[in-house]
């Protein structure tokens, strides 16, 4: 996605980017509001929502969807999961909600299949959500990928009709530990799931890893992989979501310094951009 403009934008040297090379971990919570959520910038704030990111590893950008864009984000997703997994499933019907739901459930994501919907596209390549990504590369060019959705179950006070009952279901909980890096640190190998300035260029495979930290392409500290999760209701805390470690950006370096021989062997399997974070690692 390419839109031209001549927006100023704020000038990343100017303000403070980590090496990532603290000693050692230190959080950098994020500042919650009076309502219990994360403090939310408005999409007219490019300055404050650059040095919040700076300042934390993440951002929250307030009202990028407009509420009929959110409801219609949503029958998509509906209509994605009746037609490419079980026609029979019904928004209003928690019993359906079982039988052939896509896999991956545990981890929020509905399947492995890619959402191309209308209003998912036309998401894409909203003017807002280009803004926040085009301030935080501090670039104008930017190539967008295509994204998956994702549907988080309730489980408990679930009511079902057909039985005129309140039921709980443990077994459609998420998993609380699926912490990861969509990207390898050591080799700036990055799934296809974000934003690239569209200089970055195509990871160039080299069998060996450890030389790509002198490729400018391929450094995943040297260059910018970033990701977003759009929101299209309130995340409230007893729902679950997105689960991020603001601050991590100042220890990335080390990190992967004391993690290698983890993002060596991550390089050479299945899924080389996905680098699990170990269940005893102090980040988490």
């Amino acid at each position: 996605m390419g839109i031209g403009t001549s927006t100023a934008l704020p000038e990343l040297q100017e303000i403070h980017v980590s090496a990532g090379d603290d000693e050692s971990f230190q959080p950098a919570p994020l500042p919650i509001d009076a309502d219990g959520f994360i403090v939310a910038l408005s999409i007219d704030q490019p300055e404050e929502i650059l040095k919040f990111f700076e300042k934390h590893g993440a951002v929250v950008v307030a009202n990028v969807l407009t509420d009929e864009q959110c409801e219609r984000s949503v029958d998509d997703v509906w209509h994605f999961l009746q037609e490419m997994f079980n026609p029979d499933i019904r928004r209003d019907q928690p019993e359906t909600w079982s039988y052939k739901w896509p896999s991956f459930s545990k981890m929020g994501i509905l399947g492995n299949d890619r959402w191309l919907y209308p209003q998912a596209c036309d998401n894409r390549q909203n003017p807002n959500i280009y803004k926040v990504f085009q301030t935080l590369f501090g670039e104008h060019e930017l190539i967008v990928n295509i994204t998956r959705a994702g549907l988080m179950r309730p489980t408990k006070n679930i009511y079902f009709s057909s039985r005129n009952q309140i039921e709980d279901r443990e077994n459609w909980k998420t998993i609380s530990d699926w912490l990861h890096l969509d990207m390898n640190p050591l080799t700036g190998r990055a799934t296809t799931y974000g934003f690239e300035h569209v200089a970055e260029g195509h990871f160039e495979h080299s069998k060996d890893p450890l030389c790509t930290q002198n490729q400018s392409t391929n450094n995943g500290m040297r260059k910018r992989k970033l990701q977003a999760i759009l929101a299209l209701d309130d995340c409230r805390e007893e729902d679950g979501g997105f689960h991020a470690v603001p601050g991590f950006q100042n220890y990335i370096a080390t990190w992967t310094k004391q993690n290698q021989q983890l993002c060596l062997d991550t390089n050479q399997g299945g899924d080389p951009t996905t680098v699990q974070i170990p269940i005893d690692d102090p980040i988490r």
